[in-house]
């Protein structure tokens, strides 16, 4: 859960509201620029080819959105969402996983907190 402080700088952040420095405590205003710095939404695409005995090569676009959130007083939260254009053997499982679906990863770390990577990269 968020604290107020967090929920206020997400808003003031969000709505990109005009404030004066000298108005705000110096950590406030640092914050703020901070989440206008890093947080949003980037896009990516590419094309993987994969060769296939009975169809030949196969071209499967695969797209991806990484949101990069700043939440202040050191947290961070991810963001990563990705999907095919088509169903393949590359692409499907058979535990029913369509690659056509997309599937959305999140979690949240924390400056000058350890955490074990195995923990992060068994969320991607």
């Amino acid at each position: 859960m968020h604290s107020l402080r967090t929920l206020c700088l997400l808003k003031v952040s969000s709505l990109k509201l005009s404030y004066e420095a000298s108005e705000i405590p110096k950590t406030l205003n640092d914050e703020l620029k901070m989440m206008l710095l890093f947080n949003g939404n980037f896009f990516g695409e590419k094309i993987d080819v994969y060769e296939d005995l009975f169809e030949g090569v196969i071209e499967v676009l695969k797209e991806q959105v990484l949101t990069v959130q700043y939440q202040g007083e050191g947290t961070w939260a991810f963001g990563i969402c990705h999907k095919c254009d088509t169903c393949s053997e590359q692409t499907c499982d058979d535990e029913g996983r369509c690659g056509k679906q997309p599937e959305k990863l999140q979690f949240v770390l924390e400056e000058k907190k350890t955490c074990d990577s195995d923990e992060v990269f068994d969320i991607l």
